[in-house]
């Protein structure tokens, strides 16, 4: 899915990634209390498919309200709540929802779905959605930080005008891997996510030769972390050449390709005997 492309439109709608607290992976609230979240968050995303945006301030905690009130509003097509974390004894949770719309991108209209998270915290016996900006401006992939040469934060204008803003924090250690087709061999690929947000690494190949194998360590990246990608061959007794494959590695939920080449190296003396 087209992913990437909602992060203007998903930041200009005040709805972010933050990390103040730490959410509590281990444990569920009580089903009335998890009903009750769910339903409230579900109600105020209706708001948005309907394009109500002036009854969405009942949902927002009162510090909140200049935040959402500053940032350009749109409607989405639909949502889907995938899963919620809970922090402070279950008054406080972050919602991790998927957001389905349409952005107009460089002239085109295009369907996107893009995962994001929303926190909530219980004030009197009501779910709001409150905001932790301190750390700089929300978004859908976190609070963007400045870099070196900016005394602001990134605004979400000018990543749909720049979006390698956001894809050169995502590296790809290279692009050709080396096997060798007449022993068993391995090479690998080091991705890095350097986002404030989580990216899926795959690997999808055009071809599989037999013996050639493939996997990813670790396909779901946090922030600041690596993985390798690892590709091996076993040629068994079949020590001819072997056809070159290509692949692409993709990131999610950006939908973001590298492509990828693995090649297969014959003995010297096969070498030698190759055309000039």
């Amino acid at each position: 899915m087209n992913r990437f492309v909602a992060l203007g439109l998903l930041s200009a709608m005040g709805l972010g990634l933050w990390a103040q607290e730490t959410p509590n992976l281990f444990q569920s609230a009580a089903p009335e209390v998890n009903e009750a979240l769910r339903k409230r968050v579900s109600d105020f995303y209706k708001l948005l498919e309907e394009g109500r945006f002036r009854q969405t301030d009942a949902y927002l905690a009162e510090d909140a309200k200049d935040v959402y009130y500053e940032q350009e509003k749109r409607r989405i097509r639909g949502h889907e709540i995938v899963r919620v974390n809970w922090a402070d004894g279950f008054t406080k949770a972050v919602v991790v929802t998927v957001l389905q719309t349409d952005v107009v991108m460089r002239g085109s209209t295009i369907a996107v779905a893009a995962p994001i998270s929303s926190r909530w915290r219980l004030e009197g016996n009501q779910w709001v959605m409150y905001f932790e900006t301190t750390a700089g401006k929300p978004s859908p992939f976190g609070s963007l930080k400045a870099g070196p040469n900016q005394t602001n934060g990134l605004t979400s204008e000018e990543l749909i005008k720049n979006p390698s803003v956001i894809f050169n924090q995502i590296t790809v250690e290279k692009d050709v891997v080396r096997l060798k087709s007449y022993e068993k061999s391995s090479d690998s690929i080091l991705v890095s996510n350097g986002m404030p947000g989580g990216i899926t690494v795959l690997f999808v190949p055009n071809l599989v030769n037999p013996g050639f194998r493939y996997r990813v360590e670790k396909q779901e990246l946090g922030a600041g972390e690596k993985t390798k990608i690892v590709f091996e061959y076993d040629p068994g007794i079949d020590l001819s050449a072997k056809t070159t494959i290509t692949g692409q590695i993709r990131i999610e939920p950006f939908s973001k390709a590298y492509p990828i080449v693995v090649m297969f190296d014959v003995p010297d003396s096969v070498k030698r005997l190759l055309p000039k």
